[in-house]
């Protein structure tokens, strides 16, 4: 069996990108292990606190706030970031996985999660192996700091259930008799999982990397991150052969 770790990138006009960080689980702990190392590191040069949340939008817009201190935080700019991206997917490249990010133009998250379930259906049969699905999103929890009244717990779990019932109906229309993509999908916040803020940051510079190729899909309004796109190099043997630097594109 396989875990499966998918974070969506793109943008709300052109198109969106699903990308799959696929593990088998018997490599579960060593790829655990060796993003942790990267986090290891990057508290190591950069004081970047070790359960600070990465997200890559956040990180490489110069955003969030990352270390202990608001002095090192100042001190935690663009160069400095670039590198923490780095040094955590050179760290996690070391591990066995495999990665591999669907495209299509068609701007509804729910629809290219759809068809990035049915290309992983087909992948898992291809690889006689089995997928559970993690997917970024509500667990109707609160924040570690916010004050929840038994109202306000009841509002964050109605939201999470009603949010992720797209993307259950997604793999409750497979074939019960043949599926291999096995139960709901596992809706985890990407605050509380590490390999979740690790798809994200492959997601964002999987996406960054077919904008910069492809202009006529993405257009021109915004800017390319070459700093995502150097990270996001760093996983080059962990793509699908046949693929377009990783991403296949569905249209």
């Amino acid at each position: 069996m396989h875990l499966c770790y998918l974070e969506d990138s793109g943008d709300s006009k052109n198109g969106v990108t699903i990308t799959a960080l696929l593990i088998e689980d018997r490599e579960w702990a060593a790829v655990l292990e060796a993003w942790l190392g990267g986090r290891r590191a990057i508290h190591r040069d950069f004081g970047v606190v070790k359960h600070s949340e990465i997200h890559a939008n956040e990180l490489f817009k110069g955003r969030g706030r990352y270390c202990a201190s608001a002095e090192e935080d100042r001190g935690f700019g663009t160069a400095k970031r670039a590198a923490a991206a780095r040094i955590l997917l050179t760290w996690m490249a070391r591990a066995q996985f495999a990665i591999v990010t669907f495209g299509t133009a068609d701007v509804s998250k729910p629809r290219a999660y759809a068809r990035a379930i049915a290309r992983l259906e087909d992948w898992a049969t291809e690889n006689d192996t089995y997928l559970l699905v993690f997917y970024d999103g509500q667990q109707g929890l609160a924040r570690p700091d916010e004050e929840v009244t038994a109202d306000r717990s009841r509002e964050l779990w109605e939201r999470a259930i009603r949010d992720a019932k797209p993307y259950r109906s997604v793999h409750r229309d497979l074939p019960i008799e043949n599926r291999r993509v096995i139960e709901d999908p596992v809706m985890q916040d990407s605050r509380y999982s590490q390999l979740v803020q690790a798809a994200d940051l492959i997601a964002y510079g999987a996406y960054h990397r077919h904008k910069q190729d492809h202009p006529e899909i993405w257009g021109n309004r915004s800017r390319v991150t070459s700093d995502a796109i150097v990270a996001y190099m760093k996983l080059a043997n962990h793509w699908p052969t046949d693929s377009d630097h990783g991403i296949i594109w569905l249209d």
